[in-house]
């Protein structure tokens, strides 16, 4: 699985956008002490919270991404530290103030991410549900249940909620419409 990351973070030539619901819900997160950024890819969101105040580790099991987000984050001078991890492998000791997840769903790691959030830290997570639109992935074991995130995380305290199935706009790449998001704490 890593290889087709890495053959398309090679084929990269600049970084995507911010995931805009990152920007939207900023004002919930800390802006301060340290943030995951897990399945990172090029680091987008990573430097937007470095930029935020946090002290950054983005993992990613692509060599190459990792390796992207490093040059980057040297060249703008950022606090990003890059990981090649795989997620599913047993984790590093390491708490945040943040865990921020996007687009990458791998059911067993929830209980890690959990116990990796220090008391009162944030986790921002957002990915696919199962809503049949174009361009998610095929495979449903990368498919959100409706309210499976808040099952998934049922030991936090949800602070934002939106799991859409309708509404759905093409010409909208904002919209929520088969995406779910979840923002809680740990208390």
């Amino acid at each position: 699985m890593s290889e087709k990351w890495n053959q398309r973070y090679r084929q990269a030539s600049d970084l995507p956008p911010v995931n805009p619901w990152l920007v939207h819900y900023r004002h919930l997160l800390p802006t301060k002490g340290t943030a995951l950024d897990l399945a990172c890819g090029l680091g987008q969101n990573s430097f937007f919270l470095a930029k935020h105040g946090l002290s950054v580790e983005g993992w990613d099991m692509s060599a190459v991404g990792i390796e992207k987000l490093e040059q980057q984050a040297k060249a703008q001078a950022l606090e990003v530290t890059g990981r090649c991890i795989d997620a599913t492998s047993p984790w590093p000791e390491a708490q945040f103030d943040l865990v921020y997840v996007s687009y990458f769903l791998q059911r067993e790691v929830c209980p890690q991410i959990i116990k990796s959030l220090k008391p009162g830290g944030v986790l921002m997570y957002q990915t696919f549900n199962n809503l049949p639109l174009e361009g998610k992935p095929s495979n449903p074991k990368f498919l959100l249940a409706e309210g499976e995130l808040l099952q998934l995380f049922a030991d936090l305290t949800p602070l934002v909620y939106v799991d859409e199935g309708s509404h759905y706009a093409l010409d909208n790449p904002h919209s929520m419409s088969g995406k779910a998001l979840l923002i809680a704490k740990k208390q």
